[in-house]
């Protein structure tokens, strides 16, 4: 790039900026850390080119090569948080929150320069909360790479977000006792572009609750993947059925976008309605399930069980269906003639039925007394009636 041509670049990126900041009504104000690679505390007012900690409105920016900044407090950062250097560790024990309700200043870029190789390292009980980015920012090379590292009991929680336009190469890695929660999952890697995105689970957890199906976006391209180490578990919390689960599972496994960490090998998942468990384990322990196609095998073994075969119920009040097969149980005639609206059996042939089936109007009943008979009459319509009446007081029935 010529002299002119970086002068002509120089004078558009300032007219965006002036576009951009008069559009928003505020000037962002930059507080940089001017700490190093020894280490230094966050509180520390000489740390930051302001000469005080960051507040109200100001973006944080880091960019040593590597930075080592300790937070024992809760550090609230309205307009994110942006590291242009080579690595950022943060130790302590304290928790930093992105708040802002603008989603793209809640966003930790990492990195936040063209070509950047940037890791942020989270140690000792520090966790984050917000919108992490690897290789997101949109310069247009895929020699953009960010990672995160999550050790010790740290912990995670937000929307990550992995490439652009399909270039960009974006990496976590889980270890210890740490936990990620994953709320959302924006995946743009491409294998064709030289995208990448990977989730290295060598321990603690990563938890997937996204509103979405977490399987799709890992379907979708062969450049993403879940890696899981023996010390490592990953729990999907989403409601699709479990038999669509088992298959999504396999298909991840068939497809090698879940596999094992080297030394290790995968074991056949926990599968329910609900969630999903996926575990790893030494691959030299005894075990039959060696191969690919033996897991495959052993996944397929696994029953699934339908929620319609379970008894609805309406908090702890089962439904009106499941309550008259009960009343009904000890008369298999009844249960057989039941009429039904809907889920409902009508009122005269379910009176009719219970009045067939009873000992008063059996065979031979003319011989009892009509007294007799008048009473057990009575005493089933107190007794259904009473039924109707607990019923109704359920909003839902």
């Amino acid at each position: 790039m010529n002299r002119q041509d970086r002068i002509v670049k120089g004078v558009l990126s300032g007219l965006a900026m002036l576009i951009a900041i008069s559009a928003s009504g505020q000037r962002i104000i930059v507080n940089q850390w001017r700490g190093d690679e020894n280490g230094a505390d966050w509180n520390n007012k000489y740390k930051w080119k302001r000469m005080h900690t960051p507040e109200g409105e100001e973006q944080v920016h880091f960019r040593d090569d590597a930075s080592v900044v300790t937070v024992n407090s809760t550090v609230y950062l309205n307009n994110g948080m942006y590291l242009y250097g080579r690595d950022l560790s943060l130790v302590g024990n304290g928790n930093i929150n992105l708040r802002n309700p603008v989603a793209h200043q809640q966003t930790v870029n990492i990195p936040a320069s063209a070509e950047g190789f940037a890791n942020l390292t989270l140690n000792d009980n520090l966790s984050l909360n917000g919108r992490l980015a690897l290789a997101v920012k949109g310069f247009g090379t895929s020699a953009c790479k960010g990672s995160v590292t999550l050790k010790d009991r740290s912990s995670v929680t937000g929307v990550l977000a992995i490439g652009k336009q399909g270039i960009g190469t974006g990496q976590v890695f889980v270890k210890g006792n740490s936990i990620y929660r994953i709320t959302g999952l924006e995946l743009a890697t491409s294998a064709k572009k030289g995208g990448s995105a990977e989730i290295h689970v060598l321990g603690g957890t990563v938890r997937i609750e996204t509103r979405d199906n977490p399987f799709d976006p890992f379907l979708a391209d062969p450049s993403r993947r879940l890696i899981v180490g023996d010390s490592g578990t990953v729990r999907i919390e989403h409601n699709l059925h479990a038999s669509k689960k088992k298959a999504a599972v396999k298909k991840l496994i068939q497809q090698d976008r879940l596999v094992a960490a080297p030394g290790c090998r995968l074991l056949p998942p926990v599968i329910r309605n609900n969630m999903m468990i996926i575990r790893a384990e030494d691959q030299r322990n005894e075990n039959a399930i060696k191969t690919k196609k033996a897991l495959l095998a052993a996944i397929d073994k696994i029953p699934v069980k339908s929620v319609s075969t379970t008894i609805a119920k309406v908090g702890n009040k089962p439904k009106l269906e499941s309550l008259l097969q009960n009343m009904t149980s000890n008369s298999p005639a009844t249960a057989a003639k039941v009429a039904k609206v809907g889920n409902k059996p009508k009122l005269e042939s379910l009176m009719q039925n219970m009045k067939s089936n009873s000992p008063a109007t059996a065979a031979g009943s003319e011989a009892k007394p009509a007294a007799q008979t008048g009473t057990k009459m009575a005493g089933y319509i107190v007794f259904f009636g009473t039924v109707l009446l607990a019923l109704r007081r359920s909003s839902k029935e």
